[in-house]
């Protein structure tokens, strides 16, 4: 969701529209504050960090998420940019991280740091990238903002840790380590997003829990659509379906599948760690005719829903209703 196409997310055909024009401009602001940042790191990796900061397949709802939220604050408050600046670093970098571990070669539609400079220059950028978002962080003393950004890296790391611990392991395999899994690693960011850019805005606590639990709802969906979409692929991104049966990582299909009672051959296959392609396919295709698809569908359409209703409490506003129109888009679910 780069600045320039702003308003197709947003479903805002005006281009007139001022809460369209406002997010543009500070999209395009944070890409200039992102691009100063990365190209401030040492030569080679400064070009590598700011074409992976700025590169047109990064969606940047994130700080987007912030920015709306900061503007249904009141925007009574302190700096936005720094926050949303924040935000994109600190995802970016967990990004990075992530390519590593998974030996990921492409990302947003270029090769990966790591495929290209190699692991070690990899973790070093991310742990770079991190750091220039900490250095952020005293903009925003008082006002519980730290605390949350802090914590949520803290949880981000532990998820990461939590899935690398469990992979190819069947038996830990459960819906409740997943969804806790899931929050970790992607949702209570995009719910930071909502709740920090709302404090940042001047909302009074309650309220900015209320746009938190939609932020989390939110993430919880839009994780389950991403690990849906593994079993299709993903062309634009450069991925193959079924990376996560490769990389021996249980998402919700397999966990409803297996409870449905799987054979002990697909068991067994579910748990090697070398599988062929053949292999994968075979696994795929059983895992759609046991409707366990169906199943995560309807819970991401659950997620989505519960999303939405944390915004019948706020007044009707241009804002509201950029949030209700992402939490649908971003999560795939259509309106009724």
């Amino acid at each position: 969701m780069m600045a320039a196409d702003i308003g197709t997310v947003l479903k805002k055909k005006d281009k007139n529209n001022a809460l369209h024009r406002e997010i543009q401009a500070a999209l395009t602001l944070m890409d200039g504050k992102l691009a100063a940042a990365a190209s401030t790191a040492a030569a080679p990796m400064g070009g590598d960090l700011a074409e992976l900061c700025l590169s047109k397949g990064g969606k940047r709802f994130r700080p987007a998420l912030a920015y709306i939220c900061y503007r249904m604050g009141g925007s009574r408050g302190t700096d936005i940019l720094s926050l949303m600046c924040m935000i994109e670093l600190m995802h970016t970098a967990s990004l990075i991280h992530d390519d590593i571990v998974d030996g990921a070669a492409v990302r947003r539609g270029l090769p990966t740091i790591n495929s290209v400079r190699g692991d070690s220059a990899a973790v070093q950028s991310g742990d770079f990238l991190l750091a220039k978002a900490m250095e952020l962080l005293h903009i925003y003393r008082g006002t519980g903002i730290n605390e949350t950004l802090a914590d949520v890296s803290y949880q981000m790391c532990l998820g990461e840790f939590q899935q690398q611990a469990l992979r190819f392991d069947l038996c830990a395999a459960s819906k409740e380590i997943y969804f806790g899994m899931i929050n970790r690693k992607t949702a209570m960011l995009i719910a930071a997003s909502c709740y920090c850019g709302a404090t940042a805005g001047g909302m009074c606590e309650d309220d900015a829990q209320r746009l938190y639990r939609y932020g989390k709802s939110l993430g919880i969906a839009f994780q389950m659509r991403d690990d849906l979409l593994d079993y299709m692929g993903k062309p634009t991104a450069g991925e193959a379906a079924g990376q996560d049966l490769r990389n021996g990582i249980f998402t919700l299909p397999v966990i409803e599948m297996v409870e449905r009672g799987a054979p002990e051959q697909i068991r067994s296959l579910l748990q090697k760690c070398d599988k062929t392609e053949d292999e994968v396919t075979r696994l795929t295709e059983h895992i759609k005719r046991s409707g366990a698809l169906g199943y995560a569908e309807a819970a991401i359409n659950e997620q989505t829903w519960q999303a939405a209703g944390e915004l019948d409490g706020f007044s009707p506003s241009p804002e509201g209703a950029a949030l209700k129109d992402l939490a649908f888009l971003l999560s795939g679910v259509k309106t009724r």
